[in-house]
């Protein structure tokens, strides 16, 4: 498994790739456009795009606004899901930014979160995300 990481001027990826990674959730015009405008990271196995994280910088953090995954492919979910954050934690440390969030729609699998250090925040007031805090 390969990743590629595209900026907003790189284009977009194709609309059957898309439906394929967030198969059974409803693509409004607004997810399609935030999926399109931020940085993306990639996960590729073979040619095949399995896994994508799309993600922006603001106010000292790294905001992930969604992932999608292939659950169909022979790479394995667990191990798309592992190669995208780790791409997201490295980029967050290369461009300076010491806290990952990933917001509600986001959110993986919870033991596999916090097997990696993620804590849940806000549970108390019904608007929770996950994050990762860098030393």
């Amino acid at each position: 498994m390969h990743f590629r990481v595209l900026g907003p001027d790189n284009g977009g990826v194709a609309s059957t790739d898309i439906r394929r990674l967030f198969h059974g959730q409803r693509l409004t015009a607004a997810r399609r456009s935030r999926l399109a405008q931020g940085g993306r990271i990639l996960a590729m196995c073979g040619s095949r795009v399995v896994g994508m994280a799309a993600f922006d910088r603001a106010d000292g953090e790294l905001r992930v606004h969604e992932i999608g995954l292939d659950t169909e492919s022979s790479c394995g979910t667990d191990a798309i899901a592992n190669g995208l954050l780790d791409a997201l934690e490295l980029a967050c440390m290369a461009s300076g930014v010491r806290r990952l969030v990933l917001l509600p729609r986001a959110a993986l699998m919870g033991p596999l979160m916090r097997r990696r250090g993620y804590v849940t925040v806000g549970e108390a007031t019904g608007h929770t995300w996950v994050q990762k805090t860098f030393a």
